[in-house]
C-alpha cells in the first residue's frame, strides 16, 4: 500500500489493535500492534517468522540485514536499495516485490520484500512519533529522513557497518548529511 494510504489507515487503528499488514510467500508476517506509546498514533512494528512468536525488531535488525545483504551480492543489493528510496518517496512496496523476488542474497535475515514493508512501517512510525502534533519534534523534515538517511549510508559502502550502528542507535546525531542525497537506479 502507498505510504500515504497506509498512514492513514495506520492513525485510524485503536490502541491494543493488532494488524497483519504483509504476508510474504515464505509465511513471514509483518505486524503493526497500536500502542499509543509516544504519540497517539504510535504502533509496534512486529515479525513473525513461520510459527514463532511474534518479535518487535527495530531499525538496526533492518540496517544489519541490509549490510550483509550488500556485502553478499553488491550489484543486485542496488535494486534494494532504489525500491527502498522509492517507499521513502511513498511508493507502494508491492512494486518492487516480484523483482526483489527474483535476488539471490546468500546471507540475509529477512527477504528482500519483507525489508520494504519493514522499513515502510518504521518510516511511518517516525514521521508519527516526530512529526506535526507529535510531543517530540524532528530536525529532519520529514522525520522518515532520519533512518533513510542511515539506509544510504549503509548503500554507500563507505565506512563500516559498526560505525553505521553505533550512530542509529545511541541516536546522538543523524546520519551525516552527505547522505540526504537520493539513491539513483
Amino acid at each position: 500500500m502507498e505510504m500515504l494510504k497506509l498512514s492513514k489507515k495506520l492513525r485510524k487503528l485503536e490502541k491494543g489493535t493488532h494488524l497483519i499488514v504483509y504476508k510474504s510467500l515464505n509465511e513471514v508476517k509483518v505486524t503493526v500492534t497500536q500502542t499509543g506509546k509516544y504519540s497517539d498514533n504510535d504502533y509496534a512494528v512486529g515479525l513473525i517468522l513461520n510459527d514463532e512468536e511474534e518479535f518487535y525488531p527495530s531499525h538496526i535488525r533492518l540496517m544489519i540485514d541490509l549490510y550483509i545483504k550488500r556485502e553478499s551480492n553488491l550489484e543486485e543489493s542496488k535494486k534494494l536499495f532504489f525500491a527502498l528510496e522509492q517507499v521513502y518517496n511513498g511508493k507502494d512496496p508491492n512494486d518492487y516485490k516480484r523483482e526483489l523476488r527474483k535476488i539471490n542474497f546468500p546471507m540475509k535475515l529477512d527477504e528482500a520484500e519483507v525489508n520494504l514493508y519493514l522499513a515502510q512501517l518504521l518510516m511511518i512510525e517516525q514521521d508519527f512519533n516526530f512529526g506535526p502534533g507529535a510531543p517530540k519534534k524532528s530536525k529532519l523534515d520529514p522525520p522518515r529522513e532520519y533512518l533513510m538517511r542511515f539506509l544510504r549510508w549503509i548503500a554507500a559502502g563507505d565506512t563500516q557497518i559498526d560505525r553505521i550502528i553505533f550512530a542509529a542507535a545511541g541516536r546522538k546525531y543523524p546520519a551525516p548529511e552527505k547522505y540526504a542525497s537520493p539513491i539513483k537506479k
